[in-house]
């Protein structure tokens, strides 16, 4: 396995992300739960150079990143019990257009690292893409995804998103998921925060860390 040589926010040569980057990465705000996404699991804060990240994951292709992020992610459910791994899955036309679907690429990463199967469980109904759209309108014209098969009753199911938002997305997502039978636990890469969202009390930049940041 080739190691990252760029970090993927700054494009600094070394560990991605780096040290620097790394240092202005931080959790999520202690927010509720969007509606019908109980238990939300997101790893960063969706600013600064976590933006960076995940764009660069999302539009360029680059994945020099996704380990790091797999490895949060993948600590944070160990103990969740997960039977297999999903994603959200974007838009055919984004599909196609770039050549892959980067939750799918997050959420095998992350089923590696579990040791558990990675399945294409939902379809999504063709609409507009959530990017750029105002908040209002991805709550009132969200995507639809229906599941393409049932499930055991029970099954324990990690569905994976890129970034929530309004967490549309992943509402609709885990209401699909829970129509074929899964028991769903949702993540995310990152999170948006809200205007009214305080950073995390106590909290250092950069902390908590799931996992070692090798040296730069």
């Amino acid at each position: 396995m080739l190691l990252a040589t760029r970090c993927a926010a700054c494009d600094r040569p070394g560990a991605s992300p780096c040290p620097s980057c790394h240092g202005a990465l931080g959790p999520p705000a202690p927010e509720p739960d969007p509606p019908g996404v109980n238990g939300l699991i997101a790893l960063l804060r969706y600013d600064g150079p976590a933006r960076a990240l995940v764009a660069r994951i999302k539009y360029r292709n680059q994945r020099q990143v996704v380990a790091w992020l797999a490895d949060g992610l993948a600590a944070q459910v160990r103990d969740a019990a997960i039977e297999l791994v999903t994603w959200a899955p974007t838009t055919g036309e984004h599909r196609r257009r770039r050549g892959f679907d980067h939750g799918e690429v997050l959420a095998r990463a992350v089923a590696r690292r579990l040791g558990v199967p990675t399945r294409a469980l939902l379809r999504r109904v063709e609409g507009p893409a959530q990017t750029g759209r105002p908040a209002s309108e991805r709550r009132s014209a969200g995507p639809v995804f229906t599941p393409r098969r049932r499930l055991a009753p029970g099954t324990r199911v990690l569905v994976v998103d890129d970034v929530v938002t309004t967490g549309t997305t992943l509402r609709a997502a885990v209401a699909a998921l829970r129509r074929a039978g899964a028991v769903v636990v949702p993540a995310a890469a990152a999170r948006t925060p809200s205007r009214r969202a305080p950073a995390a009390p106590g909290t250092p930049p950069g902390q908590p860390v799931y996992h070692r940041l090798p040296r730069a």
